[in-house]
């Protein structure tokens, strides 16, 4: 069932028996919430599509987690997310819209497992290849094994679904990584689709007979003819829990961006690969920032290409300047966003500009989405998205002279919702 929410409670019934005569209404915002398996998405929406609300139905006894926005090979937008239900059940699920993020389909379920995990470290992602297929990559954990060398002897495994029909279907999840060993950890990983239409992708994996508490070396899986290869080492000293990034730039190169450890020295670093991963150069650090620290920051870096070039936005602990930053991947800082409560960066590029996104506490201490404009690098004052308060794990997609921004509402009970906002560019 699609519900319009006004405030007025006349106002509400009017516009519901409008609706459901399928008249338009227009506000905002999109909110998501889902309440059974086969409900969709659903409200026809302004035609000139900003100041739009889009009411999804929400269910209160499942937790919604990790929205991500892509576009496939035909132009349709693609959100997926995963729920969870009281269960302890998580299903991996996925939504199309053909009219630019107006409306979406009826949501469709990729995979269901109580041990599927997604959160801003290990985000699921479904990837559209240029031949129309879809892979989903994502998390499914198992339980701790005897004799295991991760924690407890827990097995976290990387595992791929595909599907040829638009998502209808999807086979199994297989590993990523055909090394069987188990109670050992493989996460904190990205995927994408290369040059070539073949996926990559890269992840943090134990290593083998370490006597540390954690210690982990990055590792590259790619598909050949849709199959995934044997993994490759690619660094075996990195920091162990920060999630990796890859971009496939202006130029159709495979760009791996981690946080490398020389030394407990945590900057990001950068390699690249213009053979669709087959060599890489060697790893440079994109700014000398030398945080040093005795332990993960858990953070990551976000990208994305911007021109000929790439922005690049991390989180440095440095004493005299900590915030997270923004530079090209050239290494010329832009700006540090210097505020404490400022975390989870997301960056997409436009063709008028880039977008950098950000939660940040506004008033009553209260979490909102603040976002900067950069143009031939001209940095824009910082601005708020409307009604996203206590947003987190936001993410963008460039949709016309729009962007599309879709992420968590926190809420009370734990169990969050998403919410779908737009900013005009």
């Amino acid at each position: 069932m699609i519900k319009t929410f006004f405030t007025l409670p006349l106002i509400l019934v009017s516009l519901w028996v409008n609706f459901v005569a399928k008249n338009e209404s227009q506000s905002s915002e999109m909110t998501m919430c889902m309440s059974v398996p086969t409900d969709g998405v659903y409200q026809k929406s302004s035609p000139d599509y900003d100041n739009t609300y889009s009411i999804f139905e929400n269910d209160t006894t499942k937790a919604y987690t990790m929205p991500l926005l892509a576009k496939t090979s035909k132009g349709e937008i693609m959100l997926s997310w995963t729920e969870k239900d009281l269960q302890g059940n998580t299903s991996f699920c996925i939504a199309f819209s053909k009219d630019n993020g107006k409306t979406f389909a009826e949501k469709k379920i990729i995979f269901s497992s109580p041990g599927i995990g997604n959160s801003r470290m290990m985000r699921a992602r479904v990837l559209a290849k240029k031949d129309g297929s879809l892979v989903a990559v994502f998390i499914n954990n198992s339980a701790p094994q005897a004799g295991g060398s991760g924690r407890g002897g827990r097995s976290s495994n990387i595992v791929y679904c595909v599907s040829k029909d638009n998502g209808s279907t999807w086979t199994l999840p297989a590993p990523v990584d055909s090394d069987p060993k188990q109670g050992i950890v493989r996460g904190f990983f990205d995927a994408i689709v290369m040059s070539n239409d073949e996926i990559a992708v890269v992840y943090l994996k134990d290593v083998a007979n370490s006597t540390k508490h954690e210690e982990r070396d990055l590792r590259l899986v790619v598909t050949k003819n849709g199959v995934m290869q044997p993994e490759k080492l690619i660094d075996p000293v990195v920091c162990d829990c920060c999630p990796i990034n890859m971009l496939i730039d202006a130029d159709g190169a495979l760009n791996v961006i981690y946080r490398d450890n020389n030394d407990n020295i945590r900057d990001m670093a950068r390699m690249v690969s213009t053979d669709n991963g087959a060599t890489f150069s060697k790893p440079e650090i994109i700014l000398n920032d030398g945080w040093k620290i005795n332990g993960c920051p858990h953070s990551g870096a976000v990208s994305t290409t911007f021109g000929k070039s790439a922005l690049v936005a991390w989180f440095s602990g440095t004493e005299s300047n900590s915030g997270v930053r923004l530079a090209t991947r050239e290494g010329k800082k832009l700006f540090v966003l210097d505020d404490a409560s400022i975390k989870n960066p997301y960056l997409v590029e436009s063709s008028k500009s880039a977008i950098i996104l950000w939660e940040q506490n506004a008033e009553n201490s209260i979490s909102k989405l603040a976002y900067r404009k950069i143009n031939n690098n001209k940095v824009s004052e910082t601005a708020w998205v409307d009604g996203s308060a206590n947003a987190t794990n936001s993410v963008a997609l460039t949709v016309d002279n729009q962007i599309l921004v879709a992420y968590e509402v926190k809420q009370a009970n734990k169990r969050n919702t998403i919410k779908l906002s737009s900013l005009s560019i």
